[in-house]
């Protein structure tokens, strides 16, 4: 009995037009079913208005329905569009995470390293000072220094400027 029941509350909820017709026009016939039971009796005109006010209250009853079931769905819609969107800033919020923690590992973990080896190479260019293969070997280093650092600042700005990105764009339009 209940699945059936849920069966017809489905087709309520997705033909809500169709259940409001079926429901006026039977009462439209029981009424008039009625109505012509005492077909032989004497009427007037305000008889015939009372046998059929309360259809008048069924179409306001059926406008009511339909329009409650209209804010139902939008209702609907709206909550699984906020369920979107705190699912999108979850995810924003992890991969966020995840790139802080290892812009943070690789500072950690590359910073110290390269100025170590950057002292080294500074005092082992003051002391060899006249050997020109020998500095241009240190040149090398220097420059490959250099570019190990800039990639670890150039990612710590990008996590930055993620972090700026996010707080300052509106919800609904994320990157896809």
């Amino acid at each position: 009995m209940n699945t059936f029941w849920n069966k017809i509350k489905k087709i309520i909820d997705r033909y809500p037009i169709l259940f409001i017709g079926l429901v006026i026009y039977l009462y439209y016939f029981f009424t008039s079913f009625n109505f012509f039971k005492h077909i032989g009796e004497r009427r007037s005109f305000f008889d015939y208005i009372l046998q059929f006010d309360s259809l008048f209250f069924m179409w306001l009853a059926a406008f009511a329905f339909s329009q409650f079931k209209k804010i139902q769905k939008s209702y609907k819609e709206e909550r699984e569009r906020m369920r979107d969107m705190e699912r999108i800033v979850d995810q924003q919020r992890i991969s966020q995470q995840i790139i802080n923690d290892i812009t943070t590992l690789l500072q950690d973990n590359v910073n110290n390293p390269l100025a170590v080896i950057s002292l080294t190479t500074q005092e082992i260019r003051k002391r060899m000072g006249g050997d020109s293969e020998l500095l241009r070997g240190i040149e090398r280093i220097e420059t490959a220094l250099h570019r190990i650092h800039g990639t670890v600042r150039d990612l710590k700005a990008y996590e930055e400027q993620k972090v700026l990105e996010m707080t300052s764009r509106p919800l609904g339009h994320q990157d896809k």
